[in-house]
């Protein structure tokens, strides 16, 4: 290899190439992709090391005019193929294909023995491949360099009292120690759709016959900033809560928290998972001609019967969850704080700084409009009214809070459906909350803040509502749509909600929603039954984050902005 002829200097050339931010532009934990994509932005490198031969360690920053970030951005080179770095057990045609589709590979001129010699650098991201994991955690040699490198590996042992999680860390250290006597296999998570890298990693002890595999989640934090999501973790071992995964250890980078070791949980799945499929199987089911006359459904008795009938799993989940998500937040308050004063603000100044930013984000909103194509729909005049009405009751929700605090807490912040999993067990639900990252929409100062814990129940139910309206636009464009005629579904959906005078509405389409909107009132009545909280902070949070939604699909899915412009009509029209 050629890593000793290859130094920072070369590397930083490399980095601020085309090529490499077109690569990085690829990448799905590469933020700020349409801001970004014309390439205007320098790549500066802010750490390098070489740990090994073909093992980089890197973190850089991404800076332009009024705009800066930083990644975490560990590497492996190789020469000629990927196999080269690739453990036996890795060696499939489907990873192979993968990584090297993935790789960044650029020709450069390096000296050698007074020689000019071009060869061609090859860079794969090192979180895919066994070989970085075996390095970082488990090869000896190296972690004694860490000091030197200003890296630093902790593994947690005195924060367990149960012998299952005692024996996962102490797998983790013998394996360090011993090499020998442990096999690894690792595997990617999420399908490659996630903002930061997750993988699980099994170690076997080959001494033991029994309970001799250890699971572990290796998320890499590729933001490289403050991290809140392992001081969180870290803060419910603390406070004894068994629902969110236990950390056992942390790779720190110059003093930044940029790998968690995490604890696998065991699950069935996600509780959306659950909401969609049994939304879906009712209104399939039921909806199956749609030139008949469903409006016998538009009434409450009967399409209570439905949800009886079809969602039953739904209604219990619904039942079950506030319990968790109470004892989630107890179980996330500083056991240092005593005073529960500490946990009130006075409302006038709260709504007064949040007032603020939630208009701030409307006009940011009205900006990134204008830019897109005068001939969008979201640029109509309804659409365009829409937010100047958000911003009147915005202000009427200040004056309508009647309280003179509100209750603040260290919270989840991004607590949507997929972050919670769960675990059938005699006939009833265990709930695991996973992410504990923060709202991806705030500064990392933002996200140590506390906030009243209806901005966690606002996430949930605006889920309800994305499940909800995209149920009805897929249904739209598989049962409603003629085969062979050019029709959207989201303009169809349009018409039903702004344009209603222009074309007689259909009475199937009608009933249709009736059910869904029932279903959702039905579901959201579950929940609170169980979680007592302010409705006027709940309708206020379920609009900081509708508008969240708005600006994002308006940026990567504009045909899908309906989805969250629709639940923000709903909000006006119920208040």
């Amino acid at each position: 290899m050629y890593s000793s002829y290859i130094d920072q200097n070369l590397m930083q050339e490399v980095f601020n190439s085309n090529e490499f931010k077109g690569w990085l532009l690829s990448k799905r934990w590469f933020g700020d992709k349409s801001l970004l994509s014309t390439l205007n932005f320098e790549v500066k490198i802010q750490y390098f090391q070489f740990l090994e031969e073909i093992l980089i360690i890197s973190n850089i920053e991404i800076y332009g005019p009024g705009y800066s970030k930083s990644y975490f951005l560990p590497l492996i080179s190789y020469e000629k193929n990927v196999q080269e770095i690739l453990d036996p057990e890795e060696q499939s045609t489907e990873n192979i294909i993968k990584l090297t589709s993935n790789t960044f590979s650029k020709k450069i001129i390096i000296t050698i023995e007074n020689k000019r010699e071009i060869i061609t650098l090859n860079l794969v991201e090192a979180e895919f491949c066994l070989y970085f994991w075996k390095k970082i955690l488990f090869d000896k040699d190296i972690s004694e360099r860490f000091p030197d490198y200003d890296l630093e590996l902790s593994l947690y042992l005195e924060q367990f009292e149960d012998p299952v999680n005692m024996r996962k860390v102490q797998d983790l250290i013998e394996a360090s120690l011993y090499p020998n006597r442990y096999s690894l296999s690792l595997s990617q998570l999420g399908k490659g759709n996630t903002t930061n890298l997750v993988f699980q990693l099994d170690v076997i002890n080959k001494k033991k016959k029994e309970n001799n595999l250890s699971s572990f989640i290796l998320k890499s934090y590729k933001e490289y900033t403050e991290n809140v999501e392992t001081s969180t973790l870290f803060l419910l071992v603390r406070n004894k809560f068994p629902y969110a995964p236990k950390i056992y250890g942390k790779l720190r980078v110059q003093n930044k928290d940029s790998i968690g070791i995490l604890e696998k949980v065991e699950n069935d799945g996600n509780i959306g998972e659950i909401y969609w499929n049994e939304l879906n199987s009712l209104i399939y089911d039921v909806f199956k001609n749609v030139n008949e006359e469903y409006s016998y459904l538009k009434n409450d008795d009967d399409c209570s019967a439905l949800i009886n009938q079809y969602c039953m799993e739904t209604i219990q989940v619904s039942k079950e969850i506030g319990t968790y998500i109470r004892q989630l937040h107890e179980a996330l308050k500083d056991p240092n704080i005593n005073d529960e004063q500490e946990y009130h603000v006075a409302s006038n100044s709260f709504f007064d700084v949040y007032s603020r930013k939630l208009n701030t984000i409307i006009a940011h909103l009205h900006e990134t409009m204008e830019k897109k194509s005068k001939s969008s729909y979201y640029n109509l005049p309804k659409i365009i009214s829409l937010l100047i009405d958000t911003q009147d009751l915005i202000e009427r929700f200040q004056h309508d809070y009647d309280s003179k605090t509100v209750y603040v807490q260290k919270i989840h912040q991004d607590l949507h459906m997929e972050q919670i999993l769960y675990k059938k067990k005699k006939g009833a639900h265990e709930f695991y909350f996973i992410d504990f990252e923060g709202d991806p929409q705030l500064t990392i100062e933002e996200k140590k803040e506390k906030f009243p814990i209806e901005k966690d129940l606002a996430s949930i139910f605006r889920a309800l509502s994305y499940i909800k309206f995209n149920t009805l636009l897929l249904y739209i464009e598989k049962q409603v749509i003629s085969k062979g005629k050019y029709e959207v579904p989201e303009e169809i959906l349009y018409r039903m909600f702004f344009r209603k005078a222009a074309k007689p509405s259909s009475k199937f389409l009608d009933s249709l929603l009736y059910v869904l909107n029932y279903w959702e009132g039905k579901v959201m009545k579950e929940i609170l039954n169980t979680y007592s909280c302010s409705l006027v902070l709940l309708n206020y949070f379920s609009i900081e984050r509708v508008l969240h939604e708005i600006n994002y699909e308006i940026l990567y899915r504009p045909n899908k902005s309906i989805v969250p412009i629709l639940g923000l009509k709903e909000i006006l029209d119920k208040n």
